[in-house]
């Protein structure tokens, strides 16, 4: 990883954990950074990220950490980026760059144009590199490298604030597309946020004393459900309508199959099942 000039003076990282502080190793790392500041509820999670090199320093408080900063990540959970949008922006002097790494949008761009002062730029972000491992002990340079990063920029965005942010997320490695932040809720529902659920779903379905006869399949397919469940409380709610579309169209394709197999229609069900690996096929490049 190398880099040819720091983007920024001072940046702060509101939230040191899993992809909070991996951006934070890989910032300092690649000496894109004068110096990064992280903030966190707890002194112990400040401490870790001190120790992994996350961070110069850390604080407990959001005034103190955003002082002086020249670009502001906020890095928790959808609900809390949230909470903080309405407190940061008297924080913040002129100038000053907010971006996020929340998977839901449309909630968090509307509040942030909505609290934000005219001279406070704000450009939506999400860094698509997370983990069903959560904490600042699963933090590391190279969790962002090669993943996707979708912004969501609109015509309220400035464009140099979005520039920069995009030239972040770039000399992270990382492959940045845009998208409205309305499309990117719609397209993460079904891509990211079903899964999810799915997988959560799945978990209840299965008898406890069946799980010791598990193989392969099932732990691939609900390795996710071991993600944070306060994370995932945050996400669902903040992009409920398109989840809740996406979840009826699960449940309609259930119904389909369950409706087959009852019928005892094979070539129905040798269909439907020839049509998903079409699909798989797809999601792999072939």
């Amino acid at each position: 990883m190398v880099f040819n000039r720091t983007l920024f003076r001072q940046v702060a990282i509101i939230g040191t954990g899993l992809v909070g502080g991996s951006i934070g190793i890989a910032m300092r790392k690649g000496k894109l950074a004068g110096k990064v500041i992280g903030c966190a509820r707890h002194e112990a999670t400040l401490k870790t990220a001190e120790v992994i090199g996350a961070i110069d320093a850390g604080t407990t408080s959001l005034q103190k950490a955003v002082y002086g900063a020249d670009l502001v990540i906020l890095a928790a959970p959808v609900q809390v980026i949230m909470d903080q949008i309405k407190e940061v922006g008297r924080y913040l002097r002129r100038g000053t760059i907010v971006t996020d790494v929340g998977s839901s949008k449309v909630a968090v761009v509307d509040l942030a144009h909505k609290h934000f002062p005219e001279h406070v730029f704000f450009v939506g972000s999400h860094p698509m590199a997370g983990s069903e491992k959560s904490g600042i002990q699963h933090a590391r340079a190279d969790l962002l490298k090669g993943a996707s990063c979708l912004m969501t920029p609109t015509e309220k965005t400035n464009r140099q604030a979005r520039d920069k942010v995009r030239q972040l997320w770039e000399k992270l490695e990382m492959t940045v597309q845009s998208l409205a932040p309305a499309q990117h809720d719609q397209i993460m529902a079904q891509v990211s946020h079903l899964p999810h659920v799915v997988a959560f779903a799945l978990m209840h379905s299965i008898q406890e004393d069946a799980l010791c006869y598990a193989s392969t399949g099932l732990k691939d397919t609900t390795r996710i459900a071991a993600s944070c469940p306060r994370m995932w409380t945050d996400i669902s709610l903040s992009n409920s309508r398109d989840l809740l579309k996406a979840i009826d169209e699960m449940v309609r394709n259930l119904s389909e199959f369950r409706k087959d197999l009852i019928e005892k229609d094979a070539s129905a069900l040798e269909q439907f099942v020839a049509k998903a690996n079409v699909r798989r096929a797809k999601l792999e490049g072939k």
